[in-house]
């Protein structure tokens, strides 16, 4: 055997290995997190041995997972109210089935903000007025800017209120600044102490980031916390039997109070919305249930009316699934501002986050057998490039 085969025969096997812990180390951390949960289990919600071998022999051998978290299992049997094989375990989706479903290396081409008007030929966007893409400025619709900082400066002149954000990646909220106009005509960041200059951001960000118009959220809407866009999370499926696309949940996600971005870990809230646009219940970054709107009036959730705009939301989120062909599975974060108007504020084609489980509704509803039938056979996306 040459001594370049021998490499190439290593080189592949250590690429293997490393693959494995990686899937392991997330199989860790999923039963790791899961077990701090467990002042949610009751008795009543503990699942037989045998619930739990056969829960394992539909979810494990297919997968690239070694073990599931019982727990975890449990957590949703609780909270949920009622037991189900249907379940997905979040190791086995973040090692088997988003890889199958959605091409992760494609995702962040896919979901590149500020650029959603040319991929997907919808006008819902926030307006992008200075995109800062690879070291290279360009305007709201594409065209290179010549002196960058002068351009920034005279956008700035037209605008009250702005938000900067990395361009493929602000996951949970993380790197959201927002900047507003302070009685002196100033800009002042409102949740960090970063000065609105374009040195300033190319190094925050470095190099890669837009600056939105900042958008109003409607009054239903910001009545849930008002310095926050609160956003509708809506899950997209489109079916690996016959392609049609399908709403599988809607969540609306608030931001905790003061905070001007709507993820849970920063101690917002989410309510689950079912297909009729009528609200189910929610529950705080402490999975506490909510059974009422979060802003002191005691109105309960059920008396609320259907979410507005809730059918145009839908339909929108449809047409961008059939126009992202390398993934099957989209969670696009979307809501109507304070005009009305339909805004798609990011794309997740990956990480879709399962907090509806939480709330007793397996994440792949009545498609996961499906699913699972499709992961068994075709090939997993290698993102991992070890």
């Amino acid at each position: 055997m040459k001594k370049s085969e021998i490499v190439s025969y290593s080189y592949k096997g250590f690429r293997t290995a490393a693959a494995a812990l990686y899937y392991l180390r997330f199989d860790m951390e999923n039963a790791e997190f899961f077990g701090k949960k467990r002042h949610f289990i009751s008795e009543k919600c503990r699942v037989s041995g045998d619930f739990f071998k056969d829960y394992k022999k539909k979810w494990l051998p297919w997968s690239s997972s070694f073990f599931l978290a019982r727990k975890e299992l449990e957590v949703y049997c609780h909270l949920g109210g009622g037991q189900s094989m249907d379940y997905t375990p979040w190791n086995v989706w973040f090692t088997s089935i988003d890889p199958s479903l959605n091409n992760k290396e494609l995702a962040w081409a896919y979901a590149e903000k500020g650029n959603y008007r040319k991929l997907y030929g919808i006008d819902n966007e926030p307006l992008s007025f200075f995109r800062f893409l690879n070291g290279i400025s360009y305007d709201a619709y594409g065209g290179r800017i010549a002196e960058p900082e002068v351009f920034f400066e005279k956008e700035l002149k037209n605008q009250t209120k702005v938000l900067v954000k990395p361009v493929i990646d602000s996951w949970g909220g993380k790197n959201i600044l927002v900047f507003e106009r302070n009685n002196r005509g100033g800009w002042e960041c409102v949740n960090d102490e970063v000065d609105l200059s374009l040195k300033n951001l190319i190094a925050c960000y470095k190099g890669n980031f837009v600056v939105q118009e900042y958008l109003d959220a409607h009054p239903f809407f910001k009545r849930f916390n008002s310095t926050s866009f609160n956003t509708l999370r809506v899950y997209v499926y489109r079916s690996v039997k016959d392609e049609q696309v399908h709403i599988l949940h809607t969540l609306l996600k608030v931001g905790g109070k003061g905070n001007v971005v709507d993820n849970i870990a920063a101690g917002g809230h989410f309510f689950y919305i079912q297909p009729d646009g009528k609200f189910l219940y929610g529950r705080s970054s402490e999975l506490e249930k909510v059974k009422v709107v979060p802003d002191d009036s005691g109105q309960l959730l059920s008396d609320l009316p259907e979410v507005p705009g809730f059918e145009k939301i839908k339909a929108l989120a449809q047409k961008i699934a059939l126009q992202t062909p390398f993934h099957r599975l989209l969670a696009l974060d979307m809501n109507i501002d304070s005009t009305g108007k339909v805004r798609i504020i990011e794309l997740n084609l990956s990480e879709a986050g399962g907090g509806m489980q939480l709330f007793g509704v397996p994440f792949l509803g009545t498609f996961t057998d499906e699913v699972i039938e499709y992961c068994k056979t075709h090939k997993k996306v290698n993102f991992l490039k070890i």
